[in-house]
């Protein structure tokens, strides 16, 4: 049997919620200036259509934001590959090496950001998942400065207190059992001998 190259695509949930709120922040707010505004639009004298064109260009920035919320939020994944973790979302696209990967470990959210220890808005991020397994993955060094990535990602993607990623997915088993097998498949391809790499690539073993 061939060896397998790459894994599924796991949807990210914390980037997904992180995108549900943020839609839910500004797709009420346009439909409420949609409505107040609608009767109104031309009918207003010319000294106060300048406000009224404010208000539409606000309304369309407002619903735009919402559908692009709408259109990012299930395009956030994380991807076993043969060489690498492909962490993707509508914004940012990184590689991280297997090289630089310590451990790899389930933990549940509860236990990576009890709830004693947070505050108020962020259990209410938070608040779905406690009961979850997330997928740790430490590192010895992030590819890209931290600061950079949140931008990104989010804090929760982070551990709280060292260097690695918390990958909340839908399916942790499934995620954790491909990791474990493309890393197991890249370290035995690390260890063979030169020789027989370079032999494997003249008479085209597999």
């Amino acid at each position: 049997m061939k060896p397998k190259s790459v894994g599924k695509r796991h949807p990210l949930l914390f980037y997904r919620r992180t995108m549900d709120r943020f839609i839910l922040a500004t797709l009420p707010l346009g439909v409420v200036m949609v409505v107040i505004q609608g009767p109104a639009v031309g009918l207003l004298p010319p000294s106060q259509q300048p406000y009224d064109t404010l208000l539409i260009g606000a309304t369309i920035v407002l619903l735009g934001m919402a559908l692009l919320g709408i259109l990012f939020r299930n395009y956030s994944y994380i991807q076993a590959r043969q060489d690498h973790l492909r962490l993707g979302t509508p914004l940012l696209r990184l590689k991280i090496s297997y090289r630089r990967l310590q451990s790899i470990h389930p933990a549940t959210v509860g236990k990576l950001f009890p709830i004693h220890e947070a505050s108020w808005s962020e259990r209410r991020f938070l608040e779905p998942f406690y009961g979850e397994t997330a997928v740790v993955v430490e590192l010895s060094g992030y590819p890209l400065p931290k600061k950079f990535l949140r931008y990104f990602l989010g804090q929760h993607t982070f551990m709280p207190h060292l260097t690695g990623f918390v990958f909340l997915v839908p399916d942790w088993m499934g995620l954790s059992t491909e990791i474990d097998g493309l890393i197991g498949q890249w370290r035995h391809i690390q260890s063979r001998p030169a020789s027989n790499l370079g032999a494997s690539k003249i008479f085209g073993s597999k």
